[in-house]
């Protein structure tokens, strides 16, 4: 008879019996986080010794918490700060290129994925263009990354790639919208990372789910994951929590029954974001209060409350299109993203790109943005997000990029693999945002002048890679600067800059930037251009020729914009690492 996995009545005593001290955990990286499994692994082994390896694509948000109950010893990762409301450092990583509070061994988002890709599939290796000619491979060279040339290479052209190792963690842990006796999984698209996680798993998956139902149950074309890999199974409603779980509609198979999708809890998101950053006593507070003094999960939900609860599972209402009020009242923020906006439109008329894959913040806002200008003169372009939404017409009841409001106004739902590794470097513009950007591209987002930690890179290692790139960043002197501190993204295919007084632009990688297009910034209408460039960036001033004077953002642009954005949580404020950590 085929092994069945062990049936447990809470995430608590399944965490406490099944993994060991000291193992190596991957925590999946799918929409709905494992985080009633993360609170019980706080919870379970705060105080205790061997700490434990955690492979996981993003630590933010409940996975504070893992690293605020001392249990971790190293991370592999690419990414650890804040994503929501925008994605920002957290000074409780500030110091992990130093080790402190562990050892962190950095990625970018798809060679992490493909390093559990190679896992699963129990290969030597994974071979990548990501991660070439920057940083990010140095301390990696010779040990989990060999770099190669092609057959194709020349010494004009030297066009390389890189192998890299499987990850192979012993247990996985994941959060599924069901599961049954048998242990088998069904997962929601988008999917972030995937099954690659817990197919890499050498002992066996820990998972969590809405709901168990009998063996037989679920549909054979449902199954995500095999029963054969999972070892426990537990129930935990609202196991994703504070992050969102969406249930696709199948209202005619009875397993689906009274599962309904709940979303994000935002400000206990921005609440843990805060406590996190905050001094010792705000931290251990916080522990106190949502992970420590909680026993069980049920007794985490009791101190949410059921009327918070049902609030989540109340879906917004998309609002009306309403005209843009007093377009008169331009801030720096939204001149950006229209400006932005509009050097999308130019590029996929000119180039004849069919994808913008959106980078987080006022980045995604300007494809956003853009989309919905170029759709109005015919042209459409489908906007894509690295975790797996395919041309996604945004919900207007929610602004984050990876809400999944957006999956049923999406044409199609993927994963991180066949985003990034598949369709973004097909025709593809990447738009992304920068911590700092040189006058040759190169963009950082992993380290500081004085070595302080910033977020890491997230997919924009990956889209610059093999995309063609706009960045889009407000001009701060620290930000805009000669050199970067740190190569964590190549500038070979940053073809431009946008900030909130014009367009910097490079035609050909040997270049540096020029200054093409310009508008005074709001907040200061009597700057000139040469005054703006000097003032807030590093780079050279306008030379022989005189930048393009850029028209002012119409009633049409703006309506569009704030209808998107219609809550002013992208637009009132700039996108990303207002003042880098250390600085």
């Amino acid at each position: 008879m085929p092994r069945k996995p062990q049936i447990f009545s809470d995430p608590d005593t399944m965490i406490r019996e099944l993994i060991p001290l000291g193992a190596y955990l991957h925590l999946a990286a799918t929409m709905s986080r494992p985080n009633a499994l993360i609170y019980a692994l706080a919870r379970q082994f705060f105080d205790k010794d061997p700490k434990f390896t955690v492979s996981v694509a993003g630590l933010h948000s409940s996975a504070h918490a893992l690293t605020m109950s001392g249990v971790l010893s190293k991370i592999i990762t690419g990414f650890a700060g804040d994503n929501y409301p925008r994605p920002q450092p957290n000074a409780l990583y500030s110091n992990i290129l130093k080790g402190e509070p562990f050892e962190a061994e950095l990625w970018s988002l798809l060679t992490l994925v493909q390093r559990l890709q190679a896992g699963a599939m129990r290969l030597p290796g994974f071979v990548t263009n990501s991660l070439v000619r920057t940083d990010m491979i140095t301390d990696k060279l010779g040990k989990t990354v060999h770099l190669y040339q092609a057959p194709d290479s020349t010494e004009k052209d030297p066009n390389r790639f890189a192998v890299i190792q499987p990850l192979h963690p012993d247990y996985t842990l994941i959060h599924a919208v069901l599961g049954d006796e048998d242990g088998n999984l069904v997962l929601t698209h988008p999917s972030g990372e995937g099954v690659w996680g817990a197919m890499a798993a050498t002992k066996g998956v820990v998972a969590s789910c809405e709901r168990i139902v009998p063996s037989g149950s679920i549909p054979a074309e449902l199954i995500s994951i095999p029963g054969t890999k999972v070892i426990g199974l537990c129930e935990a409603n609202f196991g994703a929590h504070p992050q969102s779980l969406r249930v696709f509609p199948l209202p005619h198979l009875s397993i689906f029954k009274d599962l309904s999708t709940y979303m994000d809890d935002y400000e206990f998101q921005i609440e843990a974001n805060q406590a996190a950053a905050g001094e010792e006593k705000f931290r251990k507070r916080w522990m106190e209060e949502w992970v420590y003094a909680r026993k069980t999960h049920e007794e985490y939900l009791g101190h949410l409350g059921s009327q918070r609860l049902r609030k989540l599972k109340q879906l917004p209402q998309p609002q009306d299109l309403m005209p843009a009020q007093d377009p008169e009242s331009v801030n720096d923020s939204e001149q950006m993203i229209i400006l932005a906006a509009r050097a999308i439109m130019e590029h996929v008329k000119r180039r004849g790109y069919t994808t913008l894959l959106a980078g987080i913040g006022a980045a995604h806002i300007a494809c956003w943005t853009a989309a919905r200008l170029l759709e109005k003169e015919g042209i459409r372009v489908h906007v894509m997000t690295e975790l797996g939404f395919y041309s996604m017409t945004p919900s207007m009841g929610d602004v984050f990029l990876f809400s999944q409001l957006h999956a049923n106004g999406s044409q199609g739902l993927s994963d991180i693999t066949q985003i990034l590794g598949m369709l973004v470097p097909d025709k593809c513009l990447g738009v992304m945002g920068a911590a700092e950007i040189d006058w040759f591209g190169n963009v950082n987002s992993i380290a500081t002048s004085k070595g302080k930690f910033i977020v890491g890179s997230g997919g924009a290692n990956d889209i610059a890679s093999t995309a063609d790139c706009i960045i889009v960043a407000k001009a701060i002197r620290q930000r805009y600067v000669r050199k970067v501190n740190f190569i964590t993204t190549n500038g070979d295919r940053v073809k431009e800059a946008v900030c909130q007084f014009g367009r910097f632009r490079r035609d050909k990688m040997e270049h540096i930037f020029e200054f093409t297009n310009w508008i005074a910034p709001p907040s200061d209408p009597e700057m000139d251009s040469e005054e703006a460039v000097l003032k807030f960036t590093n780079w050279f001033a306008p030379d022989e020729v005189p930048p393009k004077e850029e028209p002012k953002p119409t009633s049409e642009e703006l309506t569009i914009l704030r209808s998107l954005d219609p809550e002013r949580i992208y637009i009132e404020q700039f996108m990303v690492y207002r003042s880098l950590p250390g600085e």
